[in-house]
This record gives C-alpha cells, sequence and structure tokens, in this order.
C-alpha cells in the first residue's frame, strides 16, 4: 500500500505544531508515502508570495522536504499527463470539474495506483479513487 499525499497535508507538517494524528500517520508510512510534483510546485508558490520574514524558514524546509523526497517524488510524465486527460474527459462526461492542480495530483495517484492522502476529500471525489485524511 502507498500513499500520495496532498499538498494540504504536506503544508501541515511545515508548522511549528504539527498535528499529532499527522505526525504520527507519517511516521508510521514514511516508508510508503510519496510527494507529487505539483504539491512542489504550490508549495514554492506560496514561499514565493510569503512575507519577506517568513521565506528563510519556508525555504529551508522546501528545500529539506524536497531532498528527502527524491527517490518518492512522482514527476508528471507523458503517461501520468494521459491519465490525466483520461480523467478530465470522465468529468466531462460526467458534468462534474477539479481544480487543475487537484485532477493533475488525482491522475498521478491513478495511475501509480497510490492512495490519496489529504484533509480536502471532497475536492478529491469526483475523480473515483480511493481517498483517506490521516486527520480525521
Amino acid at each position: 500500500m502507498s500513499f500520495l499525499v496532498d499538498t494540504d497535508l504536506l503544508s501541515l507538517l511545515e508548522r511549528r505544531r504539527v498535528p499529532p494524528k499527522l505526525a504520527a500517520w507519517v511516521r508510521g508510512n514514511e516508508a510508503e508515502i510519496f510527494l507529487s510534483v505539483v504539491s512542489f510546485a504550490e508549495l514554492q508558490f506560496g514561499l514565493d508570495q510569503a512575507p519577506a520574514t517568513h521565506r528563510p524558514g519556508l525555504a529551508a524546509w522546501l528545500a529539506e522536504t524536497r531532498r528527502k523526497f527524491v527517490p518518492a517524488t512522482e514527476e508528471l510524465t507523458e503517461p501520468v499527463l494521459v491519465r490525466w486527460k483520461e480523467l478530465l474527459a470522465d468529468l466531462k462526461r460526467r458534468n462534474r470539474t477539479m481544480t487543475c492542480e487537484d485532477s493533475l495530483i488525482a491522475a498521478t495517484a491513478l495511475f501509480h495506483g497510490h492512495i490519496l492522502a489529504t484533509h480536502n476529500k471532497r475536492h478529491f471525489e469526483p475523480a473515483g479513487l480511493q481517498v483517506i485524511d490521516p486527520l480525521a
């Protein structure tokens, strides 16, 4: 069993007070955790928009997270993007929508067979993938 961690949970790991349930879940599943390059792009954008006083700490955390998860980072390869297009076509047939970022993360999880870990379960319901909330 493997998990693709959504950006919302990943960003909680940067906080001074990481939710205890999340910290315990990460410790117990660290070897099965994967991250999407989409999440790293979202985090980099957030860092770029952060107040100058927060940037050094955020930059150090993001650099360490990237380093730690290099072997577990899922890229947007051509097959993943084909799966994304299939997901978008399915959503259109069912008159459903997802944000671009969420649909790319969902397609990555679907392609690689990961369970998606997120606190925003309803954002991913239209994709029809297996989702868990470690904070529930």
